[in-house]
């Protein structure tokens, strides 16, 4: 399976830039790749959900993604869809399905930073999952980062208020769900090709959104297909951009370089939206982005403390 995502033709550009410039390097012009195309997909989503349904929506992305990987399928023989770890491939087709209906569901209902930053508190999650479900050491830099983080995710639910931030609390369960998703890719990446790891969602989130779309489904309008579109590529260049970019470089620098996403989001919202994030909002993006960076390089700052 490896074999054939090695013969593709953009994996071996990425190889070739790797041993020029180095992993970390390629990684992280791919995670600002990605960061352009993910600003873009919640743009789209944002529009789109004004009209259409979640389930709608999904489908359109997950089929539309399964239609442009139909080709290397074919080409493959089927191949591609044989991993080694259908059990790990199937569970991942479940968080990620949560993941994306809880995400698609804040944007529609936040603004594009508020909801960008609430999928950073991802890493938040993974700092506890990975010291329970693999025994890593977190110590208390890492908890006290997972301590701050959940502080600023509780300053964007703005408990103080009458109701309490129903999209905010979704959009943080979905980021919990992508922490399982990042745990699970990360197996399935040492043995399953880029490929292969998005055909399972691809088709998969496809089969699931089917039978509630039938109920809510919207005729699709001219002006909204140039939309649909772009939801379909931008999905498909950000999945493979993230996967590839963790590949190729380091976690904790790709997790790092992750937060040009915050940005370009609330560029996106301002310009496109006219989104000014109120100064809660402020508070709880600063408290997710320095407890998210303090957990990627927790590393770090514990051999500085050290020296």
């Amino acid at each position: 399976m490896a074999s054939y995502d090695a013969a593709g033709f953009f994996p071996r550009i990425l190889e070739k830039y790797t041993d020029l410039y180095g992993g970390n390097v390629v990684g992280a012009v791919l995670v600002v790749l990605s960061s352009l195309t993910m600003a873009a997909m919640m743009a789209a989503a944002k529009d789109l959900s004004e009209t259409y349904s979640i389930w709608q929506i999904v489908l359109i992305r997950s089929f539309g993604i399964a239609v442009m990987l139909t080709p290397i399928m074919v080409r493959s023989g089927g191949e591609v869809l044989k991993s080694e770890v259908f059990g790990l491939q199937i569970l991942r087709v479940v968080l990620g399905f949560i993941g994306i209906m809880c995400m698609f569901y804040s944007i529609a209902h936040l603004p594009l930073a508020e909801a960008s930053a609430i999928t950073f508190s991802r890493v938040i999650f993974l700092v506890g999952l990975a010291a329970i479900l693999f025994a890593e050491r977190v110590g208390f830099i890492g908890w006290g980062a997972a301590a701050i983080g959940f502080a600023g995710v509780a300053v964007m639910l703005d408990p103080a208020a009458e109701e309490l931030n129903e999209a905010a609390l979704v959009g943080a369960f979905g980021a919990f769900a992508n922490a399982c998703v990042a745990l699970v890719v990360k197996k399935l990446a040492a043995t399953d090709s880029t490929v292969t790891i998005m055909s399972y969602p691809a088709l998969g989130l496809t089969a699931l959104c089917i039978f509630p779309s039938i109920f809510t489904w919207q005729p699709i309008t001219w002006d909204a297909v140039p939309i649909f579109v772009l939801i379909m590529f931008s999905g498909t260049i950000t999945n493979w951009c993230f996967i590839n970019s963790y590949r190729h470089g380091e976690a904790s620098i790709m997790g790092t370089v992750e937060y040009s996403r915050l940005v370009v989001a609330a560029l996106v919202g301002f310009l496109i939206f006219d989104e000014i994030p109120t100064f809660d909002a402020l508070g709880g993006i600063a408290l997710i982005v320095a407890a998210s960076f303090v957990a990627v390089r927790r590393d770090q700052i514990r051999a500085w403390m050290a020296s």
